[in-house]
């Protein structure tokens, strides 16, 4: 549950004052059966509300997320490997406008049903490996009619998205790593490292190609690193304003820690992002951006077992210093553009615009359940 006001976390009595914005997030809920076929036990079938998702941890980055309402099977044995399909549906944000003529705003639509045809197929090619590959269909529904009889049509272009992945995983100085490689085509392209998402008006012709490899080593009994890193290659063209962006992207992620005793250790991580792109309207360049930024954190943790990066719950005390170095979108603290009134000019002044350097620190609580 969550809220943004103040004491909503105490109390949702709305007579109150309290509560009004309060959230509830029923994340899963599912029904899963086995033992469906004697001659492959371990295949599922479940029908519900259900997580069907994987990401590189380190960053939170889902490369692969189909989660949703639906149904699907998954572990069904085929030749040396597992196959997975299933059908889930999310509701995503969409624009809607009204018609020039003849109708008045009201109530207007804003979300559309977005269908996702989700199958994988995973196998072992060699001893202490994985690997898997798989095919995404993103199909948002049209709305051809339903609504522009009655005076609304969808703002931008709804096309469908194509989602395709070859991973391969293999053991790695005590621990494992993964390396994937993906391609999204059609109109999520524009949404990058989160392409499972329904973005609009992207042209069939938009395409996001993507190198990560993460995992996780132990150098000794006491020092271990988890790390990620990320290679983005697109090109996105908007069709409504016939925008052609052509994007460059590079991400790395280093986190090593110490064990100090059995429950304690000392995590250190290090990242950068470099980002630039170059678009073009009606074929003439029109804009070129380029981002970098940077990080470092040191962190005192306190876990169960302190030699596993895995372990958890986790209590950790952090300090952390970024620099934003030519973020050229960088508008503050918290990535929020506060004003003041300059009295003597009369206009209002952005606060923290520009700045380059930021240091933070605190507390945090980590628990998997």
């Amino acid at each position: 549950m969550s809220s943004n006001e103040e004491g909503a976390w105490q109390a949702t009595d709305k007579a109150a004052g309290s509560g009004e914005d309060m959230a509830f997030a029923n994340t899963q809920a599912f029904l899963r059966v086995t033992g469906l076929l004697d001659s492959d036990k371990d295949a599922a079938l479940w029908v519900g509300k259900k997580y069907v998702r994987v990401d590189s941890h380190v960053v939170d980055n889902y490369w692969r997320n189909v989660s949703g309402n639906g149904v699907g099977f998954e572990n069904l044995s085929l030749g040396s490997g597992k196959l997975r399909a299933n059908w889930t549906r999310r509701d995503d944000s969409l624009t809607f406008t009204t018609k020039a003529q003849g109708y008045s705003a009201a109530n207007a639509p804003s979300r559309t049903a977005t269908n996702m045809f989700d199958v994988e197929y995973g196998f072992s090619p060699f001893d202490s490996s994985w690997a898997s590959v798989g095919y995404t269909l993103v199909a948002p529904q049209r709305y051809a009619s339903e609504y522009s009889n009655y005076g609304y049509k969808v703002k931008e272009e709804v096309g469908n998205g194509h989602l395709f992945t070859a991973v391969l995983g293999e053991g790695l100085l005590g621990g494992w790593n993964n390396t994937v490689v993906r391609y999204v085509k059609g109109s999520t392209a524009g949404s990058g490292l989160w392409s499972h998402t329904y973005t609009g008006s992207k042209d069939s012709s938009s395409y996001n190609i993507d190198i990560i490899d993460f995992g996780a080593v132990n150098f000794t009994e006491n020092l271990g690193m988890v790390y990620h890193t990320w290679f983005n290659f697109s090109k996105v063209k908007n069709s409504l304003s016939n925008k052609e962006t052509h994007g460059r992207d590079f991400q790395l992620i280093v986190r090593p820690h110490y064990k100090l005793t059995k429950m304690t250790r000392l995590i250190l991580e290090a990242g950068m992002f470099t980002s630039s792109s170059d678009t073009t309207k009606f074929g003439d360049k029109s804009e070129s951006k380029n981002t970098q930024e940077q990080k470092l954190t040191l962190a005192y943790a306190i876990t169960p077992d302190a030699g596993n990066a895995w372990s958890r719950p986790e209590i950790r005390f952090f300090a952390t210093y970024k620099h934003f170095g030519h973020n050229e979108g960088r508008t503050g603290t918290y990535e929020h553009d506060y004003t003041v009134m300059n009295d003597a000019t009369g206009k209002t002044e952005s606060l923290y615009t520009g700045r380059k350097t930021e240091v933070y620190f605190g507390a945090q609580a980590e628990a998997w359940f």
